[in-house]
């Protein structure tokens, strides 16, 4: 089979390897898309810590079974699966209870999916019986294609920080950054009864793009001042939630000017280990009563609460899918294409 092999930084490989073998607990799945994640640009850039290399990449996968293994009762070759990347312990403090993406256990081994286990820049991808039983399998409504289930992860990404902010009726949302994830935190906000969602980005392609999801007021803060826009458009109160969905050190500590009063600051995006001390003014936490807060992944069951809203349509997913290209471009779209900030979600289909 073909498959997109890291060997190191700026070292990615279209290989053929062997089709992976499963056990009587495991199961096979044929890769249908592969979604790229910022993270995979990252990766590809400057490798990661605990992939042990040579390794398939990609973790936002949607596919078809295959083959089961005897044991196998739960799923039956021909579901339509997407996979969750991070196979937690089941057993920790947080897995307990049922905060599976801080699983202690997975922040010491990075068990997941195109990090300690081959990932979906494949033909096949093995599901091995910890992933099973943790239940790291969920099927696709019918629908739902196989399509817009590669970007029910990343969704679920997002939909974890919208309820870490408590985005509901009678909230003004501030969303900066207007990449992937940011277009789905306006789609989700819009979904969850946000009354008005400003969108900021410096890019204006970026922008452009977002513009099909339906924010009320689109800025971009090197044009116009986004302090004035944002209490133009509050009446001088500030925004009640602001998601910060960029790596920017300086657009976290600016964030707490735009807020309102007992606002929710969701610094969704991680910053690089270099430049990752903030400085904010803690007066204006105190007298203005703020929750700034983080996200970290998802859990099995926002990626299952994505596929509903995309069953239901009240999320449409295929609109956030730019393109879809063959394994073989994926170097080379990785190394010069993601860079230029014209795509949101583009899949690999294998």
């Amino acid at each position: 089979m073909r498959a997109a092999v890291l060997y190191g930084p700026r070292d990615l490989r279209i290989e053929d390897v062997p089709i992976p073998q499963i056990g009587p607990d495991e199961v096979l799945l044929k890769v249908a898309f592969c979604a790229i994640c910022g993270t995979d640009v990252r990766i590809f850039n400057y490798g990661h810590r605990s992939i042990t290399k040579p390794q398939i990449i990609g973790h936002e996968v949607s596919g078809t079974i295959v083959e089961k293994g005897t044991n196998v009762e739960d799923f039956e070759v021909g579901d339509q699966v997407v996979v969750d990347p991070i196979v937690s312990c089941g057993k920790c403090h947080y897995c307990q209870r049922g905060m599976t993406n801080l699983c202690l256990e997975f922040k010491k081994t990075t068990e997941a999916f195109g990090y300690y286990y081959p990932g979906g820049f494949a033909e096949y991808m093995a599901i091995p019986k910890k992933a099973l039983r943790r239940g790291n399998l969920v099927k696709v409504p019918s629908g739902v294609s196989l399509a817009e289930a590669a970007i029910a992860e990343p969704f679920a990404c997002a939909l974890n920080g919208q309820m870490l902010s408590k985005v509901g009726l009678d909230d003004t949302v501030l969303v900066i950054g207007a990449g992937p994830v940011g277009c789905m935190h306006v789609g989700l906000a819009r979904s969850l009864g946000a009354t008005k969602i400003i969108l900021s980005e410096v890019k204006e392609t970026r922008l452009e793009i977002a513009r099909k999801f339906l924010a009320d007021v689109y800025v971009n803060p090197l044009k116009e001042d986004l302090f004035q826009v944002v209490m133009r458009e509050t009446n001088g109160i500030g925004v009640s939630v602001i998601i910060v969905a960029v790596s920017s050190r300086t657009l976290q500590e600016e964030a707490l000017r735009f807020a309102a009063c007992r606002a929710r600051i969701n610094f969704f995006g991680g910053l690089p280990k270099e430049d990752n001390m903030v400085v904010l003014d803690s007066n204006t936490i105190h007298y203005k009563e703020l929750y700034i807060h983080g996200t970290s992944g998802t859990t099995t069951n926002h990626i299952r609460t994505c596929l509903e809203l995309m069953n239901s349509k009240r999320i449409m997913g295929k609109e956030y899918i730019s393109t879809v290209i063959d394994l073989k471009e994926l170097p080379i779209f990785l190394e010069k294409e993601i860079q230029e900030g014209k795509y949101l979600k583009v899949l690999v289909k294998p």
